[in-house]
């Protein structure tokens, strides 16, 4: 990728990781895609759960493709006020809670105030022994305000449901292919969305595209059963992050920054279409793309819902490898996400009516 188109990826990428929109929290990052993409022919609704789908203006023949990628980041809520005026929390989709200790929280309360604080630990010099080697449990975890009491706390307009953000700042590591951010899951897979939007913004194609961002997809693949069922598409694509196995200690498996486009071909969830797939890897061999095909060990993604389209949908879900997902900062390759866009990009402008009858069930 020539650098300055990596660098014009990086700033979008940047962008949409530093909006805060945690479960049911989406609405800025609506507005930032919606103005992204103002002038790429394309057009707005919003289903009644919130997720935005954006439609190519006079394409009204030829398969439906869904692209969904999930706007909403992991975080945590208020659940109670300790009468020393810290706050107890529990997890927005899943979270660890060891990943967050001693990081920076941003709250923002039902009067709109934002403060800052801690997510709070017992140093160790005073923690008793026993506790040293157990991890933290949920019920064990709290944001410390600076409040004096639960009085002083309850006078800022804290109350539970209150939304708290873990905080990680933007930049790059040594390797600049690797981007470094906070809500990398899944604000690259909504910059690979936006990407793909603005490059085919002139090109007539032979099918209907839905580029959808999808809401509450960490707390239960929400938004893609309301959308999903809204559009009703022939093909469904689920464009997300998925675990890398590149780090010391981790499990051994597949996917790894910098190889390309991850093919999940099974999850927990769902099992991606063979015929499919096949049209994908065929694509890359053509375009010299870089792809990969892997069984992911844990999790799952929009895809369990695309696929239970009116009919069903011929559905597949296709991974940006992260490492350190759901923390306050991950790490994604910006070459895998260009890979991941251009070969979408090259499926959208060939993928037409008798491509979709040659994977049918006979």
């Amino acid at each position: 990728m020539q650098d300055n188109k990596k660098e014009k990826l990086f700033l979008r990428l940047k962008q949409y990781m530093e909006i805060e929109g945690v479960s049911r929290y989406e609405d800025e990052v609506v507005a930032a895609l919606k103005e992204n993409t103002k002038d790429a022919n394309v057009e707005y609704s919003r289903d009644r759960m919130g997720s935005l789908i954006m439609t190519k203006k006079d394409h009204h023949s030829g398969p439906k493709i869904m692209l969904a990628a999930h706007m909403d980041e992991v975080g945590f809520a208020v659940l109670d006020i300790l009468d020393n005026g810290q706050v107890r929390v529990v997890t927005i989709g899943g979270v660890w809670p060891n990943v967050v200790i001693g990081t920076k929280a941003k709250i923002i309360t039902s009067t709109n105030k934002e403060l800052y604080g801690i997510f709070g630990h017992t140093s160790i010099h005073i923690l008793e022994r026993e506790k040293r080697e157990k991890s933290v449990n949920i019920k064990d975890l709290f944001v410390d305000f600076g409040f004096k009491d639960k009085k002083e706390a309850q006078s800022q307009g804290i109350e539970p449901g209150d939304r708290i953000y873990m905080h990680g700042e933007t930049f790059k590591l040594f390797n600049p292919d690797l981007v470094v951010g906070k809500a990398m899951d899944n604000r690259a897979g909504v910059t690979v969305i936006d990407q793909i939007i603005n490059r085919l913004k002139d090109e007539k194609l032979p099918n209907q595209p839905y580029f959808v961002g999808t809401v509450q997809e960490e707390v239960g693949t929400r938004g893609a059963k309301t959308s999903v069922s809204m559009i009703e598409p022939d093909i469904a694509f689920a464009i997300d992050t998925g675990a890398s196995h590149d780090t010391y200690g981790a499990i051994t498996g597949v996917p790894k920054l910098g190889a390309g486009v991850a093919i999940n071909m099974q999850d927990m969830e769902t099992m991606m279409h063979p015929k499919l797939v096949n049209v994908l890897v065929d694509l890359a061999k053509k375009h010299n793309i870089p792809v990969y095909k892997y069984v992911a060990q844990g999790g799952g993604t929009d895809a369990a819902e695309l696929q239970y389209a009116k009919g069903g949908a011929f559905t597949v879900c296709l991974s940006i490898p992260q490492r350190y997902l759901h923390s306050p900062l991950g790490v994604a390759s910006l070459s895998d996400m260009e890979a991941l866009i251009n070969l979408m990009v090259e499926f959208l402008k060939v993928f037409d009516q008798k491509m979709l009858d040659s994977i049918k069930y006979q």
